[in-house]
């Protein structure tokens, strides 16, 4: 009888503990949610964040208020997620950061710890080289390199990176060997323009501009299409390589966040990605709006971490 007074007692906890949990979701949001962004002020990925925080916030109902947490490949900002309440007034603008800074071993625990609520969208990953390089094509690029291992300097905006681990996989792919330059996000494209690398891996935003300028010219774009607003540019795919990373961009909470906050949270960024304000920055700023809900999300964030693992465990990068 004891035994079966205690399980009762349990249940009604647990069944009270969720009418709570439902009467919160049913107020939330009943105050400002911040949004963490991984990256410092200013730059692409910073922007499209604070744009995308402007056009949610309509439809969340309440004010979503950017703050910036740079350092450490993303961990200071995956950190403070991690340790924040799981209550929906933290989320984090996330990117294939999460998945990179967390094998590497920036932070001790996986990329699990959270709920993957919804992938905004994508920005390609380019190698682009200077406009009065020697290669106007990225068959030229690889016949060079094939004859010439070691020689070609690809800067990255740091070790283990997504942008470090692009021209790994394309290496491996292509029986390659380059020398991998970490010179941080703000250096690679003027230490390309001054000539201190040959070619660059880097957001498509980030170049884009030198691009139309005439200052520099993009190769390839390892994505599973080509992008919209470079048609003629090849994908790794277009020359039979298995060859696909991109740069996605979404949102996360820690684990534990109620089903019914993670889906205002979803809907409130699925209505904000077609908002047309967010639609024509994302334009201007080479971003490929490509929505997928929580699912959707996280199963195609699942093989991505998988893929990131393998390679770093190969190239010794690998810490968890």
């Amino acid at each position: 009888m004891m035994r079966r007074t205690t399980i009762s007692a349990a249940l009604a906890i647990i069944a009270a503990l969720g009418i709570l949990g439902s009467a919160f979701a049913a107020d939330y949001p009943a105050k400002p949610v911040q949004m963490l962004i991984p990256f410092g002020a200013g730059g692409s990925a910073d922007s499209m964040g604070r744009m995308i925080a402007k056009t949610a916030e309509k439809h969340l109902g309440q004010n979503i208020v950017a703050v910036n947490k740079p350092g450490a490949g993303g961990g200071i900002m995956l950190t403070a997620l991690h340790e924040a309440k799981p209550d929906g007034y933290t989320i984090g603008w996330g990117s294939t950061g999460i998945l990179t800074a967390t094998n590497i071993g920036n932070v001790p625990f996986k990329h699990d710890v959270f709920t993957h609520v919804a992938r905004v969208g994508f920005s390609g990953m380019p190698i682009a080289v200077r406009a009065d390089a020697p290669w106007n094509s990225f068959e030229e690029f690889v016949a060079y390199a094939k004859e010439n291992p070691n020689k070609i300097k690809i800067g990255n905006a740091g070790t283990g990176s997504a942008t470090h681990l692009t021209p790994i996989f394309i290496e491996k792919e292509l029986g390659l060997q380059f020398i991998h330059v970490p010179l941080g996000a703000k250096r690679r494209v003027p230490s390309l323009l001054g000539g201190e690398v040959e070619a660059i891996c880097v957001p498509l935003p980030e170049v884009a501009g030198q691009v139309q300028a005439g200052k520099a010219k993009v190769l390839v774009i390892p994505s599973a299409e080509r992008d919209p607003g470079f048609p003629d540019v090849p994908t790794m795919k277009d020359f039979g390589y298995d060859v696909v990373i991109e740069l996605f961009r979404g949102i996360s909470v820690p684990k534990g966040t109620p089903d019914a906050i993670v889906a205002k949270i979803e809907e409130a960024f699925k209505k904000g990605a077609q908002d047309p304000e967010f639609i024509e920055f994302a334009k201007k700023n080479s971003f490929n709006i490509s929505f997928m809900g929580m699912d959707e999300f996280n199963n195609y964030v699942e093989p991505m971490d998988t893929k990131i693992a393998m390679v770093m465990e190969e190239t010794g990068l690998k810490k968890n």
